[in-house]
């Protein structure tokens, strides 16, 4: 009889290592965490501990509470296992299996040398070069990009005030742009969310959504632009679809490049939303590990059978 829950330490190396301003990213490992149900399905949360975010628990930390997690012990009421328990409990495993119609087409990830014109919604990682020198770099990218094209610059948190200022004087009449994520740290929240109010372009939160816990608390604290989330690192799968729904034209489903089982969860909340979410997968082509339906240009909801996802799951033994 196979195990009612189980869960698994799951690693994966990406083709290329993911540069931020402040250090470079080479190997996702997350928890995985597997429960049989009455009705005779599996379901699955995950835990992905990710750089360069705040309220992240260890790796040990979440290996500890998943064996207990596993054995029926209590878990402690602020369990880092929750933003797993959360997603199983959640409305994304009560789909039907059958292709329910739903298919959502991703934003594209591009590196600073890649013009990517198939898809509409390109996002593209800024501060990682001084000021005045990337914002020529990125006007000469853009003016190469098809007119239907909409971009998503995302600075994590790597700008100061003064580089800020300057990135949305110089890009103030560029139509492209949908909006600059999380331009400032979340230590300069306040001044974010002021400076939102005026800004001559849309600004996004991201980090900061994580380090509150909640985009309603964002919300409340009359944030005007954008939300970025990314519902593998908060606590609560309703909540955050429940926010998704109230707010479709305004939220963004987002990846920290999760296992196959996290990534078909997040593609199924994604269609919560009516923008493109940023479900790049392109850092784990060709890995063995991997479901063909992850790889596709438009993603079905589901894009995973719960047989497919078993197989997998042997995979990783």
């Amino acid at each position: 009889m196979k195990p009612r829950r189980e869960f698994k330490l799951i690693t994966q190396k990406f083709n290329i290592p993911h540069k931020f301003s402040s250090y470079s990213w080479e190997i996702r490992e997350s928890v995985v965490l597997r429960e049989f149900q009455e009705f005779g399905t599996f379901v699955y949360g995950e835990v992905a501990p990710t750089p360069g975010f705040p309220r992240q628990p260890s790796l040990s930390e979440t290996i500890k509470e998943a064996r207990d997690w596993e054995s029926f012990k209590k878990l402690p009421e602020e369990s880092c296992l929750l933003p797993a328990l959360s997603c199983m409990a959640s409305e994304v495993w009560q789909q039907n299996e059958n292709h329910c119609g739903n298919e959502i087409l991703s934003a594209a990830l591009v590196n600073e040398s890649v013009v990517e014109n198939k898809n509409r919604i390109i996002k593209r990682k800024i501060g990682l070069l001084p000021a005045d020198q990337e914002i020529k770099i990125t006007k000469d990218w853009i003016q190469q990009l098809d007119s239907n094209c909409l971009v998503r610059l995302d600075a994590n948190g790597s700008l100061t005030m003064d580089e800020l200022k300057l990135w949305t004087k110089e890009f103030s009449q560029e139509k492209k742009i949908q909006f600059l994520e999380q331009p400032l740290n979340d230590k300069l929240r306040k001044e974010m969310f002021t400076f939102a109010m005026y800004s001559s372009i849309p600004l996004a939160i991201d980090e900061t959504i994580v380090a509150m816990g909640n985009p309603y608390l964002a919300r409340e604290q009359n944030w005007n632009g954008f939300y970025v989330i990314k519902p593998t690192l908060l606590a609560d799968w309703k909540n955050t679809i429940k926010f998704a729904t109230e707010n479709p034209i305004k939220t963004v489903f987002s990846t920290v490049f999760e296992s196959p089982f996290g990534y078909e969860a997040l593609i199924r909340a994604s269609r919560f939303s009516n923008l493109e979410p940023g479900l790049s997968r392109k850092c784990f082509s060709q890995i063995s590990t991997e479901l063909d339906g992850h790889h596709q240009r438009v993603l079905r909801i589901p894009s995973a059978t719960q047989s497919q996802l078993s197989e997998l799951w042997a995979k990783f033994d």
